[in-house]
């Protein structure tokens, strides 16, 4: 009996998946990529049954009956919920802020409220109100990548007390003298094209300070430094209801999904499944076309355990696969 044989005719064939799961868009030349961590995923299949009873005799039963598949259904559970995968179960679309700098956005203070800052994770807060002169400080504002040459821009202008390091990162970084480096203009910072101290690539965390219009007011007994913007103290010192303030920070770079804002994504799916049951034998499921509908549920907050994400397509007729004994819905290989 030859392998294929014996792998077709075997009986013996316990089944415990486990494996990857990658999607590309349907139609696409990328490569498919892994959807991380999958805890169940499952086709299900519907049938339209139409049955002639069997009037022949006492007894009645069915004479003939026709049977058609109406619908193929795929339902995932997913444990990863990456912006990818959140923003196909929401119809959304993705995109990218990069970190950076904040400077003067306008806000109302509310107390006992948030002001909710235009970027994620607030850093270097500087807030002020009024139109006092005021000198406020910037504490490694981040540039990566540089080279040679280049013209760091800082998020304020006309900087002094300078001090630059560079390194790989914000905790190994050493101090970059300015002799024969760097230069200062009322930009930022200009490297040098043979500077000694730079190495291309690294990246360069710069502390200054610079004039601001309005008085600084202090963290302490005013305001805390949330994820979300700068929570106001309901007894604050120095900040009053409806004050006009104005803020300076940097932030983090984060992704941003709008729901509800496209539709739903066509997909090709493989589930690269390996068998716990069977010596890791190989189950590849692969499904050639299949619509993702939006989530019903998703869970913001809950009180213990993981957070999942479930989700329901519908398999669909893939016109470009054609030949006798080829499916165009879906195949299963089995070692």
């Amino acid at each position: 009996m030859s392998e294929v044989d014996s792998i077709i005719k075997r009986v013996f064939a316990p089944a415990a998946l486990v494996g990857q799961i990658y999607v590309r868009e349907y139609g696409s030349a990328g490569a498919p990529m892994p959807i991380g961590n999958v805890l169940a995923a499952e086709l299900s299949h519907k049938e339209d049954v139409k049955k002639q009873n069997n009037m022949t005799s006492l007894g009645g039963g069915t004479h003939a009956e026709i049977r058609k598949v109406t619908d193929v259904e795929l339902s995932m559970t997913l444990a990863d919920i990456n912006p990818i995968n959140l923003a196909r179960a929401t119809q959304g679309t993705v995109s990218g802020v990069e970190s950076g700098q904040a400077v003067s956005e306008a806000l109302k203070v509310t107390l006992g409220g948030l002001l909710r800052t235009k970027h994620l994770q607030p850093s270097n807060v500087v807030l002020t109100k009024g139109t006092a002169a005021s000198e406020a400080t910037v504490t490694d504002e981040e540039h990566l990548g540089v080279k040679k040459g280049d013209l760091i821009v800082l998020a304020h202008s006309k900087a002094t007390n300078v001090t630059v390091r560079i390194g790989d990162s914000v905790a190994t970084a050493t101090a970059l003298e300015m002799a024969g480096n760097y230069t200062l203009t009322e930009a930022g910072i200009q490297l040098e094209v043979a500077a000694p101290g730079v190495t291309d690539g690294k990246g360069i965390w710069v502390n200054y300070k610079y004039a601001i219009q309005g008085e600084i007011i202090p963290a302490a007994g005013n305001y805390e430094v949330r994820p979300a913007g700068i929570y106001v103290y309901l007894d604050a010192t120095k900040l009053a209801e409806d004050d006009e303030v104005k803020i300076s920070y940097s932030h983090v770079g984060y992704a941003v999904i709008e729901a509800l804002t496209t539709k739903p994504k066509e997909l090709e799916i493989i589930l690269e499944g390996l068998n716990e049951a069977d010596d890791g034998k190989l189950a590849i499921v692969e499904i050639w076309r299949a619509s993702q509908g939006v989530a019903s549920s998703i869970a913001l907050l809950q009180e213990s355990g993981f957070i999942n994400l479930k989700v329901t397509g519908s398999v669909l007729m893939d016109t470009t696969k054609v030949g006798d004994g080829i499916s165009k819905y879906y195949r299963v290989r089995k070692t």
